[in-house]
């Protein structure tokens, strides 16, 4: 028998929705600024695949400027253990082709001692070359769970999809009080309708009715009848599971149509293409933390974008989980002696115990010798609601250290058998 979804206090991200989000040109960029003339020992590479250009280029791109600003910000300090870093981008252009070469290159490169990517659409291909292999693969943004949870050398750092990501789109219209949840879906993407099967049961889980799903095309010329065919059912949270391009003509179209309720978007679907709509109502989960938080630490984080990286857009969740997944690295290289190699960022990685950055990490971590990455599943809850983003937290226990306020996260679980 297979029991019942089950949120425990909380959330996480929803990915079927979220498989749409990467792109780039498979170009090498390194960041400038000054280095502090103390870092007087070797370079320290990081290589970083990235979907800055292409179809879902929106969703992804916030990642390359964080990762250029963290290089300056660390460079303007101490270092790593008195390195210097450069962080080597590729541009995956969101296809398979440019994302293996990207991870071919990157893994040719000895001097190269980790990755990350934030290139969603291309994890599959990226994970064949690098699955396996001596590196280590750490966050950003990764959505397959089976790739995640499926490789000794993958170190993840946000919430993957299922179940997460697709129960936090219902507890976040819980959280804001809605009670009739329907959604637009891609069909150009398997995920997105194999996603739907879940509907149901989540939507039961947490006290809504389901007022139905219709899948809708990236390049449709309008959605006028989707939107008409929703409000006619009463819908008051209707979650966008498409690119955020579509997602925005979506909005426009369903306002027209007279619907007053809230959009739902949920990790790589939160960004500027939605966000900066006028008057939009949004709601849903963050696989990124919070960058409006008070917390010391996304403080430090603003700060250091706003000097490093001054024209960059780093209210995403993209930006925010690339800054997590380089911080993880910068502490799993704090004791690297004159010398580093790969195996040493893993050794550092391998002493992770209940860690969670203070905050930044969706949930504490450990990362064990010998086994493969933790499932992440969860997330931050939040609204915009007039131009302002706040938290909208559960009640119920955090899933990281923090026991209230912005940075508190919420979690869900599996369905079981038994």
């Amino acid at each position: 028998m297979t029991r019942p979804f089950r949120l425990l206090g909380t959330v996480c991200l929803s990915a079927a929705a979220l498989t749409l989000a990467a792109c780039g040109d498979s170009g090498e960029e390194a960041a400038g600024g000054t280095v502090n003339p103390a870092l007087t020992k070797s370079e320290i590479k990081i290589g970083m695949i990235v979907s800055k250009t292409g179809a879902s280029s929106s969703s992804s791109k916030s990642g390359a400027d964080a990762a250029l600003a963290w290089e300056r910000w660390v460079n303007a300090g101490q270092g790593i253990a008195g390195h210097p870093v450069k962080v080597v981008i590729k541009d995956d252009k969101s296809d398979g082709a440019s994302a293996t070469a990207a991870a071919k290159e990157l893994l040719a490169d000895p001097q190269v001692l980790s990755i990350s990517t934030e290139a969603a659409n291309t994890e599959q291909p990226v994970s064949a070359v690098l699955g396996g292999q001596d590196v280590a693969v750490i966050g950003a943004t990764g959505y397959q769970t089976k790739i995640w949870t499926g490789y000794p050398n993958y170190f993840p750092t946000t919430p993957q999809a299922f179940p997460g990501n697709v129960l936090a789109q219902f507890a976040a219209a819980k959280a804001v009080g809605a009670t009739k949840w329907g959604s637009a879906y891609c069909a150009e993407v398997a995920a997105c309708k194999e996603a739907t099967a879940l509907y149901g049961p989540a939507a039961q889980q947490v006290g809504l009715q389901l007022t139905g799903s219709v899948a809708v095309s990236t390049t449709a010329p309008n959605y006028t009848a989707e939107c008409l065919r929703l409000k006619e059912k009463g819908t008051d949270f209707l979650q966008i599971s498409i690119a955020p391009a579509a997602g925005h003509k979506l909005i426009s179209d369903c306002t027209a149509q007279g619907y007053k309720g809230y959009f739902g978007a949920t990790a790589g679907s939160v960004n500027a293409e939605l966000t900066k709509v006028p008057n939009v109502k949004l709601a849903g989960g963050l696989q990124g933390f919070p960058w409006w938080a008070d917390d010391q630490p996304v403080k430090q984080f603003r700060d250091a974008m706003q000097k490093y990286a001054p024209d960059a857009d780093h209210e995403n969740p993209a930006a925010t989980a690339v800054w997590t997944a380089l911080e993880v690295t910068r502490k799993a290289a704090a004791n690297v002696g004159d010398k580093p190699a790969r195996k040493d960022i893993i050794a550092g990685l391998h002493t992770f115990k209940d860690e969670d950055l203070g905050g930044l990490l969706p949930q504490k971590l450990t990362y064990a010798e010998g086994k493969n990455g933790p499932a992440i599943n969860c997330v931050w809850l939040y609204k915009l609601e007039n131009g302002k983003f706040t938290s909208a937290p559960l009640s119920g226990p955090s899933g990281n250290s923090v026991t209230s306020g912005t940075l508190k996260t919420d979690c869900v679980t599996a369905p079981t058998a038994g």
